[in-house]
């Protein structure tokens, strides 16, 4: 039942994982892959070391006098020896049991080990994937605030050949300009960083991965699923087991042995017997009792057992409030994104108005069309903070998402 119970929770992490797996670079994926496969084995090697195992010997051996020399000793005396035995525990004081409940245990532990490694990896790629979503949309953002400066350079120039301005603000207008281009130098070369970055994780080119619709979660759902709160208690049952184990090491155990052996033994080349072969074989079975009666260290291995669980309990503490603390953390800032949105909006309304009020005079001759593309442009700057927000808020929605089980 237990076997049914831990190949039931390996395909289960095993296909929860595997789309997600054929997004990481190949190399992760294979040694992801390899470690799953290793966990396994462990499991099955640990859960089965109580069960004994058959040993085999066997010898050949001459025998040779350092006494009187007689016609007896005088002859190479050979013999040879075999033999098979087996020994088995078969009650430990529950120390068999426990045996089997550590490596469940520590199946356990180390399976949300590999998947917490696994959602990293992913978590890596959604947040450079949007990040270079977000830098793309600046780099476009920047060449509106571009066209701006070319204008303000344009009206100073303007003005200052009119006299209505002097050297120092034109020379502003310039730099001004100056700085957006290389802003966007600055911002292309980040754009090629993340995808490099991008790169030690996947295979797949940015426009290759489709961003998943990722959405805020409940804290309760958050503290439950978290990986790393779950990986720690996890940790707690095995030290807790192990614990347990140890104890049974200094109570009685009950084992059962059987053995069989062969032996073979003559004089070869005897002159003067005609048959020195002697043939002897036997079996044994035996039912035996161990227990050790005195361990000078047995107080402190027990009480260091015991230690090691109550500071992982504690550790488990810890670790459930500082991801209570970093999901309000997260909370603060989607918060402070949705009010930027929200203020932007505002912004973009107040700009429709002032464009239509300004085409209006444009039309009549009141304006120049210098400050209708201004007021265009920076509605336009104001759409891409809109969307530059929204990836922000995303961007916190996917850490929210991998530092859970899904």
């Amino acid at each position: 039942m237990k076997k049914i119970l831990i190949y039931s929770i390996f395909c289960s992490f095993a296909l929860a994982n595997q789309n997600n797996l054929q997004l990481i670079q190949k190399d992760k994926k294979e040694y992801q892959e390899l470690d799953m496969k290793s966990i396994q084995t462990k499991y099955e090697n640990l859960k089965n070391s109580w069960i004994g195992t058959v040993g085999f010997s066997s010898s050949i051996s001459r025998y040779h006098s350092f006494g009187e020399k007689t016609q007896s000793n005088i002859d190479r005396k050979f013999s040879k020896k075999a033999a098979i035995s087996f020994k088995q525990s078969i009650f430990e004081s529950g120390g068999i049991e426990l045996q089997i409940e550590y490596a469940k245990d520590k199946f356990n532990y180390d399976m949300l080990a590999w998947e917490n490694k696994n959602q990293q990896y992913l978590q890596n790629i959604y947040n450079i994937l949007l990040e270079i979503n977000k830098v793309n949309l600046q780099i476009d953002q920047a060449k509106y605030r571009g066209l701006n400066k070319e204008i303000e350079e344009i009206i100073k120039r303007i003005q200052y050949e009119a006299g209505k301005t002097d050297i120092i603000e034109l020379n502003n207008a310039i730099m001004n300009k100056n700085l957006i281009k290389k802003e966007i130098i600055s911002l292309e070369n980040l754009l090629k960083e993340q995808e490099y970055e991008l790169a030690k994780y996947t295979d797949l080119k940015y426009q290759e991965i489709e961003i998943l619709d990722f959405s805020l979660i409940l804290k309760d759902d958050f503290m439950s699923k978290n990986l790393n709160i779950l990986q720690e208690q996890a940790k707690v049952s095995m030290l807790k087991t192990d614990y347990e184990k140890q104890k049974t090491d200094y109570l009685p155990k009950i084992y059962f042995s059987t053995g069989l052996d062969y032996s073979n033994s003559g004089d070869t080349f005897s002159t003067t017997l005609k048959d020195t072969n002697k043939d002897d074989a036997g079996g044994n079975v035996a039912l035996g009792l161990e227990m050790p009666l005195y361990d000078y260290n047995k107080s402190t291995k027990l009480e260091e057992a015991k230690l090691e669980v109550l500071k992982q309990k504690a550790f488990v503490n810890d670790v459930k409030n500082e991801e209570s603390n970093n999901f309000e953390t997260l909370l603060t800032k989607i918060d402070t994104y949705k009010k930027h949105i929200k203020t932007i909006e505002d912004n973009i309304k107040l700009y429709d108005e002032l464009i239509k009020a300004n085409e209006i005079s444009n039309q009549a001759g009141m304006t120049s069309m210098y400050d209708l593309d201004i007021l265009r442009n920076t509605k336009e700057i104001n759409l891409y903070d809109l969307k530059i927000n929204d990836i922000s808020i995303l961007q916190q929605y996917v850490k929210l998402h991998f530092q859970t089980r899904n």
